[in-house]
């Protein structure tokens, strides 16, 4: 008699506890939430800054979480890439917060030096397409004379060139360094040859963007490619008429 009690006894303790762990099973069956591997930001990182591997840590994060943003779930969808905001350590890392050089226009000049666009008037015939980033030109403006006499006259470290039909030729730049070359759509130019070079990014100083900035809406801008070694100016990349 006694031991059928034992038996019922330990029948009973163990339907107790196969129903607490099926109970318990079932809750995390019902508040199981499917989860995502993405990319977080581990360190912070400034706008227009080259990303790298090591910014970056990979967590599991629930997918309700995420699923109304494109996250970035492995470092190759946006290695090569620059971020174009801020973005600051624990911030999960969304697609759109990374770019590339091009559509970011991000183009690094010297110590010292600062970021100018320049239109070229010759556009439409054509320029050399050895002309590209990091080549050495030298830029000239084509001014009325009488704007050139005024520009002139407070800009003495210009050089003048020989007047022709009213206008003359003011050598602007001295071996400016191409930051960028641009057709007429504002898409860079990188080794094509079937594309015509628009605008040219250059790295000059503060006074040389002052001075282009005053007659930019006066002047048609030229230029002529510098040969490094010597400075002897390319004849084959003369542009303009």
């Amino acid at each position: 008699m006694k031991s059928k009690i034992n038996v019922l006894v330990i029948t009973a303790i163990l339907t107790i506890l196969i129903f607490a762990l099926s109970t318990y099973v079932q809750k995390q069956l019902i508040d199981y939430e499917p989860t995502i591997s993405c990319l977080m930001i581990a360190e912070d990182i400034i706008a227009n800054e080259k990303i790298e591997k090591e910014m970056f840590i990979t967590k599991e994060l629930p997918i309700s979480v995420v699923s109304n943003v494109r996250i970035v779930q492995t470092f190759s969808e946006i290695e090569g890439l620059y971020a174009n905001t801020d973005i600051y350590n624990g911030q999960i890392a969304l697609r759109d917060q990374f770019g590339t050089k091009e559509e970011l226009s991000i183009f690094e000049a010297e110590a010292g030096k600062e970021k100018i666009s320049i239109k070229i008037v010759a556009a439409e015939s054509g320029v050399s397409y050895a002309i590209k980033e990091n080549s050495l030109v030298n830029i000239y403006a084509t001014i009325r004379n009488d704007y050139a006499n005024d520009f002139l006259m407070e800009n003495e470290r210009m050089e003048i060139g020989g007047e022709y039909d009213g206008y003359t030729v003011i050598k602007i730049l001295d071996r400016a360094k191409i930051l960028g070359t641009f057709d007429i759509d504002g898409f860079e130019v990188k080794n094509t040859g079937n594309k015509i070079i628009d605008t040219i990014m250059v790295a000059v100083s503060s006074e040389e963007a002052k001075q282009i900035n005053l007659i930019r809406d006066i002047a048609t801008f030229n230029m002529t490619g510098v040969e490094e070694e010597n400075d002897r100016p390319v004849q084959s990349e003369v542009i303009g008429e």
